[in-house]
């Protein structure tokens, strides 16, 4: 998954599993309705719960459609697409011994699950070294290197303050290769060679590699101006991805199709527990992962031309893309929160929130800004009498990978449950 996230809960999944226990037993239905990169719907899919989970971006909706809701590996058909397998077989198994013993790996042992994770790795590594030449004539194109590396004829930028250059997301030779995989993933999608599962799988993958190699500090909202940080001059790989938490249980799961949330809760059936984790400040995060939508919708832009021509900002965002969530406006949080919670058909809710740059604490040295208003709203007449509750743990807050030291935080639960 994606580690690099605004909000990630992976360092303080279990502390919210534990609270999630308190009232819910395997088979119950959570509902995870701002999902992200699913790694809280995969811990409860991990807990034996039944997960609705859904996220504005889409991203999240091909996580969840392949990690989440897929219970199985998927079988890949290597003639079909067009690989020899043979080629590429003693290197595939090169790389499954050596993740054999690494957490997630276990399903390995089972042999029917080993030769469907080989034909995937075969395609990974199929993917990773496709030259431009192996691909369709008419698939060919070249926007990622265009658009977001520094050589691109489509990557020049002039910011309002008047500052101008070239994208730099990427190296170009990683542009390059981006370019290549969309492509063939592309022309294998518009020739109907991929399931559903399949191609939410390899686009999946590609996202998540990609964060290893992209020149930012963590978000798509802008670049590293002047110079390319380590890391994004290593060369593209694709992550080979464990399948423990995919196989472990044989639940039916829920998933909405990057749908706003205040619309999607009245199609979630009842549930037991609401998990809110809605923005905490202004960034609206279709801005700020831009990228990992645009990677993920790129193979079914019809028209790949017109929507290139049609970026904008110095991160180069075709705004056609964009979501204006209210939960990141200040003045309509608290209201948008009161309508997302009577709407659900839950017994009770957990949120999570924290005491740094949110929406009513930006910059101040008084870090409980904002922590009243939730309250008021959790000891509301919506909510059963005295049964509010509201826990803080302290956690490391997001950081860039430049090696900055990250400051702590205070994160909150606030737990309730409905009339």
């Amino acid at each position: 998954m994606i580690q690099r996230y605004l909000g990630n809960k992976n360092s303080i999944a279990d502390h919210i599993l534990h609270e999630v226990g308190r009232f819910c037993q395997p088979g119950d239905i959570v509902c995870d309705i701002f999902s992200g990169t699913i790694s809280m719907s995969m811990a409860l899919k991990r807990s034996g719960y039944r997960v609705v989970s859904n996220d504005i971006s889409i991203f999240s909706y091909h996580y969840a459609n392949c990690y989440l809701r897929n219970n199985t590996i998927p079988v890949f058909d290597l003639g079909l697409l067009g690989i020899n397998g043979a080629d590429y077989e003693n290197i595939a198994q090169e790389v499954i011994e050596k993740k054999k013993d690494e957490v997630g790996f276990l399903f390995l042992r089972n042999q029917h699950l080993y030769e469907l994770y080989k034909n995937l790795v075969i395609v990974l590594i199929y993917l990773e070294r496709i030259e431009a030449t192996d691909i369709a004539k008419q698939f060919q194109a070249r926007y990622i290197y265009n658009t977001y590396t520094e050589e691109g004829n489509n990557s020049y930028f002039r910011s309002l303050r008047g500052t101008e250059g070239h994208r730099r997301f990427f190296t170009p030779a990683n542009g390059k290769r981006i370019d290549n995989i969309l492509n063939k993933i592309r022309e294998w999608n518009d020739n109907h060679l991929l399931s559903e599962v399949q191609y939410s799988l390899l686009i999946s993958i590609l996202c998540e590699s990609i964060e290893k190699i992209s020149n930012t500090q963590g978000t798509y909202h802008d670049f590293q101006r002047e110079l390319y940080d380590e890391r994004a001059l290593h060369d593209l790989t694709l992550r080979i991805p464990p399948f423990d938490d995919v196989v472990s249980t044989q639940n039916e799961h829920i998933i909405g199709r990057a749908q706003d949330s205040l619309n999607f809760i009245r199609e979630v059936p009842k549930h037991k527990l609401l998990y809110l984790d809605p923005p905490y400040n202004f960034r609206q995060y279709t801005s700020y992962y831009f990228m990992l939508n645009l990677i993920c919708n790129y193979c079914t832009i019809k028209n790949l031309n017109k929507y290139f021509k049609n970026v904008k900002f110095v991160r180069g965002q075709n705004m056609d893309d964009d979501f204006d969530s209210t939960f990141c406006k200040s003045d309509k949080f608290i209201e948008s929160l009161h309508q997302l919670i009577s709407d659900a058909r839950t017994q009770y809710v957990i949120m999570s929130y924290y005491d740094g740059r949110n929406h009513e604490n930006k910059g101040t040295h008084r870090k409980d800004n904002g922590i009243a208003a939730i309250v008021n709203l959790f000891e509301s007449d919506m909510f059963k009498a005295g049964s509010f509750e509201q826990l803080a743990f302290e956690r490391t807050n997001y950081q860039s990978f430049q090696g900055h030291t990250a400051d702590k935080c205070n994160e909150y639960l606030f737990i309730a449950e409905k009339r």
